[in-house]
């Protein structure tokens, strides 16, 4: 009887040390960058043994990318829920407003994904990983765009369209990674403005 309550406890415990270990490797890479933060320093914020990190991990490159799928994941599960209730006619808004007030709420996501993309082109060890990553977001921003055509279609005036949601979420993507880059290099960007020009871009778009 004793081994039925001991494994669930140990795989509770095991899963409670990798999400402290990854929030750890996301707060001091972001902090430090990819080549200044060690292990040690991961596992210290972590409040883990250095061995659990090699363990759960095997070293910096996989963390980097748990770092950031554990992020997008969480922020991809927040805008699915959103979209599914905010009326019809708001979807395109919420979506974009969303996006834009993340930038301030969690630059340190941002400055990971630019690391991992400067990694991804002469790391062969995280290239793929990467790559997939950007993959994973092109699918999510597509889905939850899907989501916002489909509201708008239940509206008076909205019209059925042809875009293909993978294709505008790959354009998507790559204007928010854009955005936020410039606004994070340069405090006096007028990300708020953009924001609006891409949201009278895609209303037209939309619209045709």
């Amino acid at each position: 009887m004793s081994k039925q309550y001991t494994i669930p406890e140990r795989s509770e415990d095991q899963h409670k040390t990798r999400e402290r270990i990854i929030a750890a490797a996301s707060k001091v890479l972001a902090e430090k960058g990819y080549d200044a933060t060690t292990l040690r320093e991961i596992s210290h914020e972590a409040q883990a043994a250095p061995g659990l990190v090699h363990y759960y991990f095997g070293g910096k490159d996989a963390l980097l990318v748990e770092a950031l799928q554990a992020a997008g994941q969480q922020f991809h599960h927040r805008m699915e829920h959103l979209i599914q209730h905010v009326p019809a006619d708001q979807s395109l808004e919420a979506f974009l407003t969303q996006l834009y007030e993340r930038v301030g709420q969690d630059p340190e996501v941002y400055r990971l994904r630019y690391e991992s993309f400067s990694l991804g082109l002469h790391n062969p060890v995280i290239t793929p990983a990467v790559r997939e990553r950007l993959a994973q977001r092109r699918r999510e921003i597509g889905a939850v765009f899907a989501k916002v055509l489909e509201n708008r279609e239940r509206t008076e005036e909205a019209r059925d369209s042809s875009l293909d949601p993978t294709i505008l979420g790959a354009l998507l993507l790559s204007l928010f990674d854009g955005l936020a880059l410039q606004k994070i290099m340069d405090s006096t960007f007028d990300l708020e403005a953009a924001y609006h020009v891409l949201a009278q871009m895609l209303h037209g778009l939309l619209e045709t």
